[in-house]
């Protein structure tokens, strides 16, 4: 038996935010990471859905503000999740890789890119945070579909989810 190589990710999400928001509190638009973008977009009438994953590096608001953003397509219901790798360092190489299982395994519908090719053999862990950073105890409904965990071996899915609890 041959011992792949495989990366776990910890990425730490916090939302959701509306663009205003963002533009109001410029602090939570540092820095790089990842983001998921939630609503409907144009004739829609299901409800509202992730429909974007992306990374950056430059700060989320900078990214945003390509007219040309998937962002803009998305009319309705619009919502944000920044999300923040806490290990290992991160750098475009582990960005691209969380970023590259998510979308394979969500296939969200504005991504265009990794949708196709399965990626390198890769675990991220989710931890999901509300807005003012203290833990969701339940999963929002609109990120229910993406388990806290994701691993690929690149033969076999393993999913799931994680309890939180304080401990007292």
């Amino acid at each position: 038996m041959s011992v792949i190589q495989h990366d776990t990710i910890i990425v730490q999400w916090r939302g959701p935010y509306t663009y205003e928001q963002l533009e109001a509190n410029l602090e939570l638009g540092q820095g790089s990471g990842l983001y998921l973008i939630s609503g409907k977009v144009k004739y829609q009438k299901t409800d509202a859905e992730i429909k974007y994953c992306g990374i950056m590096e430059r700060g989320f608001l900078k990214r945003f503000n390509d007219e040309n953003h998937k962002l803009w397509d998305i009319k309705r219901e619009q919502q944000i999740w920044l999300g923040t790798i806490l290990t290992p360092e991160p750098t475009r190489t582990y960005l691209e890789r969380a970023e590259a299982l998510i979308i394979y395994f969500w296939q969200p519908e504005l991504n265009t890119r990794k949708k196709v090719t399965p990626p390198r053999p890769t675990t991220v862990i989710n931890y999901w945070l509300k807005e003012d950073g203290t833990p969701r105890y339940r999963q929002h409904s609109l990120t229910k579909e993406l388990s806290d965990v994701l691993s690929w071996d690149g033969t076999y899915w393993r999913t799931g989810n994680l309890s939180v609890y304080e401990d007292n």
